[in-house]
Parts: structure tokens; sequence; C-alpha cells
């Protein structure tokens, strides 16, 4: 039997009848497919999806993607863990972004941390913004600059496949816009935890302390 080479028409259709499955995280039913392209066999979709079609749209899914707080969280982790090794971070967690698109996305991530940071030592130096703040306003202030995450378990099903893996972390990457969500966040901190961190460097030294406590939200990492 010869060889027919798809049309623009056929490639239209198998583009948005596979997309449909694929945005359900559904199996692709090749013979429900096939029954949308009258000319084909369900082995032939299949075959033109996997070998052509398939890669073509990985492609332009990874290019329009979009990074959610939890990508950019793990990176962020894997960054820092892994010393940007990101062909490592690629091929170990990462595999549905490219290399380029992970080193570009750090370096992004980067340069906002640098932003925040510099916007609070800046406010943290402002007598006029500190007197605005309570007590416990500006310990969380303080907390977000200076301190940091040392730990996290990682439990994301997506990223983690439910490992308990403990490793070393700085600083959540945040926009100042949240900074009100991130204060009402640091509220369920276990106050002694904010204590201890809260302490002089040299109090603190040799200690390996958890920050916080923070079992309401321990699930959404």
């Amino acid at each position: 039997m010869k060889r027919v080479g798809w049309t623009e028409a056929e490639i239209q259709i198998l583009t948005k009848v596979t997309n449909e499955y694929r945005n359900k995280n559904r199996l692709i039913n090749w013979e429900a497919v096939s029954k949308r392209l009258p000319k084909r066999t369900a082995s032939q979709c299949k075959s033109y999806y996997a070998n052509v079609l398939k890669k073509t749209l990985d492609i332009e899914i990874r290019q329009n993607h979009k990074w959610n707080r939890i990508e950019i969280f793990a990176l962020w982790t894997f960054g820092i863990v892994y010393n940007r090794d990101y062909e490592l971070i690629q091929n170990k967690f990462m595999k549905k972004f490219t290399v380029k698109q992970i080193a570009s996305q750090f370096s992004q991530i980067a340069r906002k941390q640098l932003e925040i940071y510099s916007h609070f030592q800046k406010a943290l130096t402002d007598s006029k913004f500190l007197c605005t703040l309570t007590e416990n306003e500006f310990k969380m202030e303080w907390y977000i600059v200076q301190i940091g995450w040392r730990r996290m378990k990682m439990i994301d099903v997506q990223f983690f496949k439910k490992s308990n893996e403990e490793v070393p972390y700085t600083q959540y990457p945040v926009d100042i816009a949240e900074l009100p969500a991130i204060k009402a966040f640091f509220q369920d901190i276990h106050p002694n935890s904010l204590m201890e961190v809260y302490k002089p460097e040299e109090v603190r030294r040799g200690y390996d302390i958890e920050p916080f406590y923070f079992p309401k939200y321990q699930n959404n990492f």
C-alpha cells in the first residue's frame, strides 16, 4: 500500500483531537481518533503522533509554558542544591523543560531575589517605615531578609515522586506584591521557632535549627 503524506487539514484535526486527551490527562484512544480521520487507521494516527506531531507539540508547550509557583520553588531549590548544574536538574527532575529554559528561568528568579533582598535592606534602614511596624512585623521583615528556610521536605508528587528527601534551602522566591500573604503565612509560625531564628548569629551558630513549623501548609509543598 502506497504511503500518502499527511495533509495540513489532517494534521490540524489530529492536533485538535490529541490535545483534547492531553488537556484532560487521559490516554489517547486511537480507534476513536481514527474515526475523525477516515483515510487514516488507528495505527497510522498513533505512529504519526508519536514520531512527528508529539515532538512538535512538546516543543510548543515548553516554549509557551508559564512557570507556576511550585515549579519556581522546585527550580530555585534544585539550583542551590546542585550548584546550578542545569543539565543534571533537567535530566533528573525537570525533563519537560529544556536546559536553556531552566537556566533562563533560574537567572530570572535570582534577579528577582536580589531585587527583593535590596528592597528589604532599604526598608529596614528607613526609620519612617520601621515606626509603622509592630514588634512581630519587624521580626517577620528581618526574618525574610536574614534567615530563609534551612531545610525542606520535598513531598510534591509531580516533582519529587513522594520522596521525603531533606535538602538545604535558602529563601523562597516571592514577589513583593505577595508580602501581605507571606506575613499572614508567617503568623502561623510556632513562636519559639521564630524567636530561635531571630537570635543573633553568635547565638545561633553551631545549631541545626528548624526555622519554623507550618502544619497547616505542609502538604502544599
